[in-house]
């Protein structure tokens, strides 16, 4: 997915390090239930063994 007709507005980061799948399910579905309160899109989303990043924006202008 090309992000060039997209402005970047933040970035959300949970630390995943020694939860468990159920804790990390919760985690992610309240933060995209806020994203999408905020009327902000998830743009991409990037992981690694400790973390979870959600890189949100909107449509450029």
């Amino acid at each position: 997915m090309s992000l060039s007709d997209h402005k970047i507005t933040g970035v959300k980061v949970m630390n995943i390090n020694e939860e468990s799948a159920e804790a990390i399910e919760k985690m992610v579905g309240r933060s995209i239930e806020e994203i999408e309160a905020k009327g902000l899109k998830i743009l991409d989303i990037q992981t690694s063994s400790d973390y979870l990043i959600l890189i949100l924006g909107k449509n450029g202008s």
